[in-house]
């Protein structure tokens, strides 16, 4: 089956975004509350990237580690099954990994993530990411009587999730049983991905060197931008950190996980950091611009965006497709640098970035010499 790529994002898992107004005035600023922005360079969070791609998401590999994907896939002992815990609506009920590496700030590779799961032991483990999917309703007092078998806090529990959360439904149903079988997935997984995670870590601290001018001089709002290729994040009241984590799998998508005061942007690394290529090989920022170019919805997208800022329910009303299918296509459009994705609270709404079309044609001489 296709997969489809797309910005990654955990949040409300139970609750759907309200519609709002278009707003008036944007302040792209930055004023008001400011976060701490960090960069870690942690492999910690590559490697929970790395299942997810593992599991059925696109990624722009070097050919080498796409041979190696194949390789480690194959590897896999029987009966281990990565989508059923990092594809899809599965990887929601796991969402709350991400943040115990943001709590844990000792825990930097894999092997030391995978330790710290073990750990925590199956039942705390369980419980913390039982509270995570139940955090906007009252979670505490849901969680334990969960775990102690009630089936009147279960069906309270699902009446906060729609027909189509039927992952979440069936993590709700049995949940130490799912969080056995995501140990299981996470200690197979450690040993394949422990044979490139060297040459990963040597990347994903090149690339945080490399952008040492941006953290000098650029305000918040654009560092991230420019860190994530496109993603314009404004300042929220409640946020007081926002970790901004190196991943080599998530190229060219941004993986976004929010806790209730902090935001992590596991953001994909550069393609200067990725090691000489071969003179004949184009670069893949190139790649990616004309794979966008090369579709008529995606241009016709483009011609929207280039008369106004537009909401993804809009476009999608629009062009009368489904939202998931917009999604695609914004994403890929986002991976290529051809628009920004800018953030306001639980909006979201797209701009186009037209120094981005100004310099397809520049690349593409540079390349052809």
């Amino acid at each position: 089956m296709a997969r489809i790529p797309a910005e990654t994002r955990h949040r409300q898992v139970g609750a759907s975004t309200p519609s709002a107004p278009r707003p008036i005035v944007r302040d792209f600023s930055g004023a008001g509350s400011r976060a701490d922005v960090t960069f870690e360079p942690r492999t910690c969070y590559d490697f929970m990237v790395s299942m997810n791609v593992a599991a059925g998401s696109d990624s722009d590999l070097l050919p080498e580690d796409a041979a190696w994907l194949k390789r480690a896939m194959e590897k896999l002992p029987s009966g281990i099954e990565l989508d059923a815990c990092f594809h899809g609506d599965a990887a929601a009920a796991f969402g709350a990994l991400p943040g115990m590496a943001v709590a844990r700030p000792d825990v930097a590779d894999a092997g030391a993530f995978t330790t710290m799961l073990r750990d925590r032991g199956l039942e705390s483990l369980t419980h913390q990411l039982l509270s995570d999917i139940l955090r906007y309703s009252d979670a505490e007092a849901l969680t334990d009587r969960i775990m102690d078998g009630d089936t009147e806090a279960l069906a309270e529990a699902e009446g906060n999730f729609d027909e189509s959360k039927t992952e979440i439904v069936t993590f709700l149903h049995g949940p130490r049983q799912a969080v056995e079988r995501m140990l299981s997935v996470v200690e197979a997984w450690l040993p394949l991905y422990q044979e490139i995670e060297p040459r990963v870590a040597q990347m994903i601290h090149r690339d945080v060197a490399n952008r040492r001018t941006d953290r000098e001089t650029l305000d918040q709002a654009t560092l991230i931008e420019r860190t994530t290729g496109g993603l314009r994040w404004l300042p929220e009241s409640q946020v007081r950190r926002v970790i901004m984590a190196p991943s080599y799998f998530a190229r060219p998508f941004n993986y976004i996980y929010q806790g209730a005061d902090w935001r992590l942007f596991a953001y994909p690394i550069a393609d200067a950091v990725l090691g000489t290529a071969d003179a004949g090989t184009p670069p893949q920022a190139v790649v990616r611009l004309y794979r966008a170019l090369g579709d008529s919805t995606r241009m016709r997208i483009l011609k929207l965006l280039s008369d106004r800022d537009w909401y993804l329910t809009e476009l999608a009303q629009q062009l009368e497709l489904s939202k998931p299918t917009m999604k695609h296509h914004l994403a890929l459009l986002r991976a290529a640098g051809l628009v920004t994705v800018i953030e306001e609270g639980s909006l979201t709404y797209y701009n186009l970035r037209r120094e981005r079309l100004e310099e397809a044609g520049t690349e593409l001489h540079s390349f052809l010499g």
